[in-house]
């Protein structure tokens, strides 16, 4: 039998371990436990620490000091090799699943490993939950982490208040007021006078479920204009199947829902029963800025000014959400909500100026808009399509293109002027080149699909991300269904679409966290080439070989995936790395180290000094340029025809 360690050993092993997840989480006396089971090796440079040939794995490491890389058998190995630091463990998958690892693990420096034989693994696995969660889910306990970091520091900013990433049950503050669907509208006016309260909810007694709601507001145009009579029940004129969102709902859910629809009111429920109502005046206690009057403010603006201030209010609520630990996939969502209500204005003030022809027509968002997926500083992507003229006179149509131009110039300089810059590439609707008819734009697709070309692929890449952003939405899901059924014919369009894909590979280094990639930037990397868009190229191809119709990146992977039977946590381990580099971004778009690079170009969230990342931080973005190198593996697997 195996001697214990001495007290002072397992006090100084836990206190190297203690500053990596997981067992930064584990209580002491689980931490001790497993501490106590563990054996130090040692294992020179370049030998083989574990390997396919040696079968199902019985034991974990811990890197207690050194490098360790791991890579495939395949020809490209050297471009496939994950780099391990201190306090990192391997092979956790094989250890779970009972099987052989798929890496061949090497010590890259002199090495120290903690060693954990299976029965100590197993006694962590069932002893310790932070533990089993982590080595179940380690990306998606990780940036759990980071979230409730980054709560933490702004909590402790704001002296505790309330956060966006709240649930609704924690800000429902009043006594809810509720009345039957018979209840007389005397009788309802009365109580709202009597309360002082600018709504009721209209409830179904036998159930609790709500079935309307009845506001201050719908006094005037449904009752005293229309001249109803009051004994009328409140069914009568009440808001049938008002909105509603479970108590586990987010804050920021609710703000976004209001700030969309209009609402002042949304009700929270409780497995289908009211369980409160969340008022606009509510969220807008717990912040300076309130989603519903950004919207408003937008609706209200006359000019390219007022935009831009309606702009700027949106990034900066953007940078509040951020900083309240709100997940990237509700924050990009956000601010394409936003951003789309500021087109849609900048749309109806270049309509007013200059009226575009009386023709059914559609501006489409392409690129991050169009993958909705924009992030605080963006510039401009668009194009129109609209309906084939109904005649062949090249004179009329030559008319129709005219003025469709003159609004689309007016509506880019607008957008300019609200702070969304001018394409350098040109790519706006005012460029007749993107300002087509829709048997046009097919005609501009099909060619593109034929050369297959580098400008052909480049511009495949923008343009088939394209989404409706107003005006007739039929034409553009018209041509996304032309193209999902044009597309898959295409095989050798695909392929080179494959190979442009795989052109980028993240920067994974093997005696080190990252590489350098740009002798430019020395320190730094370029987040959106080198870590958002393996994620988005692969995305893209996925979405068109199985004839998925989303454009966003997340719905994309889930959609194809789906389709291709791959199971939902390697779909999840995708979608949550890439949340998380969509977030550092965000984050990284506020932050001084940014905006110092090469003169401001990292102003816009894209390059960030690897340096001023916190520990959790690299970990967790060196995890999700694995989990990128694991997707582009699979598609060179697969889609190579």
């Amino acid at each position: 039998m195996a001697s214990q360690p001495s007290p002072t050993i397992i006090a100084a092993t836990i206190a190297e371990l203690r500053p990596h997840a997981p067992f930064d989480r584990m209580d002491d006396g689980a931490l001790t436990r497993l501490v106590a089971a563990l054996t130090l090796r040692y294992f020179a440079q370049g030998s083989v620490i574990l390997s396919p040939q040696d079968g199902v794995i019985t034991r974990l490491l811990i890197v207690q000091r050194g490098q360790v890389h791991g890579e495939t058998d395949s020809a490209a190995a050297t471009e496939r090799r994950l780099a391990l630091s201190e306090g990192e463990m391997f092979p956790v998958g094989a250890m779970i699943s009972r099987r052989p690892t798929v890496l061949t693990f090497i010590a890259a420096t002199d090495v120290f490993c903690y060693e954990l034989q299976e029965a100590g693994f197993c006694a962590a696995m069932d002893g310790s939950r932070e533990f089993r969660n982590f080595a179940t889910t380690r990306l998606a306990h990780l940036l759990d982490l980071s979230r409730q970091d980054i709560q933490s520091t702004f909590s402790r900013r704001l002296s505790g208040a309330q956060t966006m990433a709240s649930p609704l049950r924690s800000i429902i503050r009043h006594a809810l007021v509720t009345v039957a669907p018979a209840t007389s509208i005397q009788s309802v006016l009365a109580l709202m006078q009597e309360r002082k309260i600018g709504s009721v909810i209209v409830v179904d007694e036998a159930s609790g479920r709500p079935v309307g709601i009845f506001t201050e507001r719908d006094v005037l145009g449904r009752v005293a204009l229309p001249q109803v009579d009051q004994s009328a029940a409140i069914s009568t004129v009440m808001t049938a199947n008002p909105s509603s969102l479970p108590a586990s709902a987010t804050v920021f859910e609710a703000a976004k829902m209001m700030a969309e629809r209009r609402f002042r009111h949304v009700l929270v429920t409780d497995e289908g029963r009211l369980a409160g109502v969340v008022s606009e005046r509510d969220l807008f206690q717990l912040q300076r800025l309130s989603l519903g009057e950004i919207a408003k403010a937008i609706d209200r603006c006359v000019d390219g000014e007022a935009l831009a201030r309606a702009a700027a209010d949106v990034r900066r609520m953007s940078l509040t959400l951020v900083g309240q630990g709100v997940a990237a996939e509700q924050l990009t969502q956000f601010v394409t909500t936003m951003n789309d209500a500021i087109v849609g204005r900048a749309l109806a003030l270049a309509a007013a100026e200059s009226p575009p022809p009386n023709v059914a027509w559609c501006w489409m968002g392409l690129g991050s808009e169009g993958r909705m997926e924009q992030t605080l500083v963006t510039d401009q992507d668009n194009a129109i399509i609209f309906a084939d003229p109904p005649t062949k006179d090249a004179e009329a149509a030559g008319h129709v293109r005219v003025a469709m131009l003159r609004f689309a110039d007016r509506a880019n300089r607008l957008l300019n002027e609200a702070g969304f810059p001018l394409c350098r590439g040109d790519i706006m609707a005012r460029n007749p080149k993107w300002c087509l008819s829709a048997t046009e734009w097919r005609g501009v697709f099909g060619d593109w699909m034929r050369a297959a070309s580098p400008q052909a692929l480049l511009n495949a890449a923008i343009f088939f991300d394209f989404r409706a952003l107003h005006g007739e939405a039929a034409l553009a899901l018209e041509l996304r269904d032309w193209l999902r059924e044009t597309v898959g014919t295409q095989k050798l369009f695909l392929r080179h679409m494959t190979g442009n894909a795989l052109q980028v590979r993240p920067p994974l280094g093997v005696l080190r966290d990252f590489v350098d990639v740009d002798d430019a930037h020395p320190g730094t990397m370029d987040l959106k080439k080198y870590a958002a868009r393996p994620f988005i190229d692969a995305a893209r191809i996925l979405a068109l070989v199985n004839g998925v119709a989303a454009t966003n990146t997340a719905d994309r992977l889930r959609g194809a995936m789906q389709q291709m039977r791959v199971a939902d946590e390697e779909v999840g381990a995708y979608v949550d790395a890439f949340h998380f580099v969509q977030l550092l971004r965000l984050r990284n778009a506020d932050s001084p180290g940014a905006a110092g690079v090469a003169g401001g170009e990292g102003a816009n969230g894209n390059r960030v000094v690897l340096d001023t990342l916190n520990e959790l931080d690299r970990r967790i973005l060196k995890e999700a340029l694995r989990q990128a190198r694991k997707l582009q593996a699979r598609l060179e697997m697969d889609f190579q025809f």
